[in-house]
């Protein structure tokens, strides 16, 4: 069947059916069905009142439908929200200034198409940056851009454009245990990460802090305690206490001091651009360090995990992670930092930094103290330079970084430094090379190198005699691979590698790989992870090695696994799996309930032993906190896990409770009194305690961010003034955000006169000073939408010479989760 016409006069009658074309069309097989000429059905299209000619709108590809939409926007891979787009008559997207300003992208002086307004102008942003890559998908109403980085908007630092002030304190919290008993004895871990400070005057105190109970062992490792804020007049941040430095060329020493660096925008604290990609044999805990500090913990299930958003110290310090099964045995590998690529952006200015050593250093030494400083420059837009020193008593480093972007696609980044230990007579140098592109819609790779000769030291390894085996078991040099690609027809691919070798020879390796697709409503995913050669846990300056330090050599590890759906928010999971000859298979339901609860309840056998194994996970967010809760039973052993976060605020008005950990910039609103009310933040959904107060967990400094109330979470009496508002705030503000609400009380009224008749249809009802209300609707009728206890209402009868007085039956406490109530009333006359 062919489909012939134009798209010029196509009338929608069923935007919905027009929307489930687009849907059809990305359908898989959908769309070379089209491609071999079978097209839509012109009579099924004309039964449901559509213009036949709207099949030549989709026959090319999926498209949203002309005009304004509100869709879900996606800049470099980062999800930034709702925002409303508009999409002219070939289903293209508008660069209008509204979605330029939610990007974060600069506006191009160019117009494509001008609009009834200067906020629906379409501005020419592909042909000002061609390498722009656009990602329409109609069928989950959302749009991903991919786009160069110099297209990027710098914040602006205006005085008086951003909120700024306030003061509270907070608590962040996460505390996670496992208890396991088995044939071979008893094991117990506990772990709590606290982050206490206050926000006052722009000011952000804070003190993080681990404490770990590892089978009676208890221990504190205290991370960073320091104060900040920014210095709009240089741009920069000012941070002292004990801090990690954050120079592009020496970031990552620990010192009790002070530091000036050019980052009062862009904030490293949470990159999402850094992701940690593994596999759990078993239910496991997995801790991530990085300048030998321990930044982040948590408990994982079974299977692929991905850690995104990681509290990261600085850009320049290798990532070493570390995989420890609750039942026994642990696997380690390290993300280096010249993987990081440009997830961790460098920001051109001056730092500065000057404190003594935190580390403890051995023979009793004291710490010395440490002085470095370093500049960064732009070179055009699309590349920069930067060159620091480094130096203590007997210690000097001097070192330099490169950044630039090729052909508009290509990202570089290079840093050398080099490095003098005059008490160990020794000299030596480090490099690092990182190199990221998409090499075409949908494809992505990136490369990194670092070298290190056998006399460069940092500043924490000056002056140390180091041993034999310490010297020869360091990296000589490390290598890092990723590719990903994604098609529709063969799915999306994934593969990291990393190697490092040492000087004594011995080399390890590190491959995570992973295939999926969807067949129709089934998902299938290959997961593939190989670890060869051994590898070590870097122990802290000053301790001796131990045994738990070597981490035993691992192969390989393949996971298949097939997700069916079984409703919109169950999913069945079935997997097999095979690692160091052992075969196991399962099954896994799971379910998200509601905005409050998920669980999964699993099944796994060993197909060799045939022993079997049941687990059972269950995830809860009460409104305040978040638990978690697990199990994991086999013949030989029972564990059970466990854990909570969130935060608390305390503020002028009282103490509030967060089920997410608060950020460098916060707030709390309030929706009058009313309780359980659901408002959308930039950090998710958060819901109102009984007082009808709420966390706002972090705002984003220096840019727009929107809070809107959910009026379906509202009761049905409570009507909003407003219930978006729009925020611009500086950072370490703390911010107070009221949605003024209105109760209302809406009454429908069955009303007869004195001798039990209806009223007649039409008459007037009328409030104090005779002002008109509503009228009579057929059988006597009369709905009030807003009544106030002990109003008096009066009803001009026609044929009457003076009016009826009505006389109210209501309940002294309306119910708030009905729309209106019903009453009868009597109308006598006066």
């Amino acid at each position: 069947m062919k489909v012939k016409g134009a798209l010029t006069g196509v009338k929608v009658r069923h935007p919905g059916l027009f929307m489930g074309l687009a849907t059809l069309w990305a359908a898989p097989g959908f769309a070379s069905a089209v491609e071999l000429g079978e097209g839509f059905d012109l009579a099924a299209l004309a039964s449901y009142g559509i213009d036949p000619k709207v099949s030549d709108y989709f026959r090319s590809a999926a498209r949203f439908r002309e005009g304004a939409q509100v869709v879900g926007l996606r800049v470099n891979g980062n999800p930034l929200g709702l925002v409303e787009a508009r999409f002219d008559y070939q289903g293209q997207l508008c660069f209008t200034p509204g979605l330029l300003e939610k990007a974060g992208l600069k506006v191009p002086s160019a117009i494509v198409q001008s609009g009834i307004s200067a906020e629906q102008a379409c501005h020419d942003f592909v042909g000002e940056f061609p390498t722009t890559l656009i990602r329409l998908q109609p069928s989950s109403e959302e749009v991903a851009l991919i786009v160069p980085t110099h297209s990027l908007r710098e914040p602006e630092w205006q005085a008086g454009s951003f909120a700024d002030g306030g003061g509270a304190a907070l608590l962040n919290y996460d505390v996670l245990g496992f208890d396991a008993r088995s044939d071979s004895g008893h094991s117990r871990f506990v772990s709590a990460y606290t982050e206490a400070g206050f926000n006052l005057g722009n000011w952000v105190v804070r003190s993080r802090q681990f404490s770990i109970s590892d089978n009676g062992k208890s221990r504190t490792h205290h991370v960073q305690a320091y104060a900040q804020r920014d210095v709009a007049a240089l741009r920069s941040t000012f941070q002292v206490g004990q801090i990690s430095t954050r120079s592009p060329v020496f970031g990552g020493v620990q010192l009790s001091g002070l530091q000036l660096f050019p980052d009062g925008i862009s904030r490293m604290g949470a990159d999402k651009g850094v992701v940690v990609e593994g596999l759990a044999h078993s239910q496991a805990r997995v801790e991530v360090r990085q300048s030998g500090a321990l930044i982040h913990t948590t408990l994982v299930p079974e299977g692929p995990f991905s850690l995104t958003g990681l509290p990261l110290l600085n850009g320049t310090s290798d990532l070493e992670v570390s995989v420890i099964g609750t039942s026994g045995g642990m696997r380690s590998f390290v993300v280096p930092a010249a993987s990081f690529g440009a997830a961790v952006a460098i920001t051109p200015g001056f730092d500065f930094a000057l404190g003594r050593v935190r580390e403890q250093q051995v023979g009793g030494k004291e710490p010395p103290v440490v002085a470095m400083g370093s500049g960064t420059w732009g070179l055009g837009r699309q590349s920069s330079v930067g060159f620091g020193l480094l130096s203590t008593d007997e210690y000097q480093s001097a070192g330099g970084t490169l950044s630039s972007v090729f052909f508009q696609r290509v990202t570089v980044a290079a840093r050398h430094t080099l490095s003098r230990d005059r008490e160990g007579g020794v000299e030596g140098s480090r490099s690092a090379l990182s190199l990221s592109s998409p090499l075409a819609a949908k494809v992505d790779m990136s490369l990194s190198a670092t070298t290190q000769t056998q006399g460069y030291r940092d500043v924490i390894e000056a002056g140390r005699s180091l041993k034999k085996d310490d010297l020869q078991t360091r990296f000589q040099h490390q290598y890092t691979a990723g590719f990903n690609w994604a098609d529709p027809v063969m799915g999306a691919f994934s593969v990291s590698y990393s190697r490092s070798s040492q000087f004594d020879g011995q080399v390890a390796e590190h491959v995570f790989a992973s295939w999926a697709k969807g067949f129709r409503q089934v998902d299938v995913a290959l997961i593939a992870d190989s670890q060869v050669g051994a590898s070590r846990r870097r122990k802290p300056a000053g301790r001796a090695r131990s045994a738990s330090d070597e981490v035993s050599p691992q192969g390989l590890s393949l996971r298949l696994q097939v997700t069916i759906p079984l409703g919109d928010d169950r999913r069945l999971t079935t997997y097999a799996s095979r690692r160091n000859g052992r075969a196991d298979s399962g099954a896994a339901l799971s379910e998200r309930v509601n905005d409050y609860v998920n669980y999964e309840v699993g099944v796994e056998r060993d197909v060799r032993d045939r022993q079997q194994a049941v687990r059972a996970n269950l995830d809860v967010m009460p409104r305040y906190t978040r638990v978690g809760l697990g199990m994991n039973r086999t013949p030989t052993s029972t564990s059970y896990s466990g854990q909570l976060q969130g935060a608390v605020v305390a503020h002028e008005r009282g103490l509030t409770f967060s089920p997410y950990a608060v950020q460098d910039t916060f707030g709390v609103l309030s929706v009058g009194d009313v309780s359980a009310a659901k408002v959308s933040t930039p950090q998710g959904p958060v819901w109102t305690d009984y007082r009808g107060h709420a966390v706002i967990p972090g705002l984003p400094a220096y840019t727009t961010s929107h809070l809107e109330v959910q009026t379906q979470s509202l009761p049905k009496r409570v009507d909003l003034k407003n219930g978006t508002k729009i925020l611009a705030v500086g950072r370490g503000s703390f911010n107070t955000v009221d949605f003024p609400v209105v109760n209302v009380r809406r009454v429908l009224l069955e009303v007869q006169d004195e001798h039990g008749r209806p009223l007649p249809q039409g008459a007037s009802v009328l409030g104090p000073d005779n002002r008109f209300l509503t009228s009579v609707v057929g059988d006597g009728l009369i709905f009030l939408n807003d009544m106030d206890d002990g109003q008096t209402l009066s009803v001009s009868l026609p044929n009457a010479s003076r009016p009826c007085v009505l006389q109210l039956n209501l309940t002294s406490q309306p119910q708030k989760d009905t729309l209106y109530e019903t009453a009868s009333a009597v109308c006598r006359a006066q």
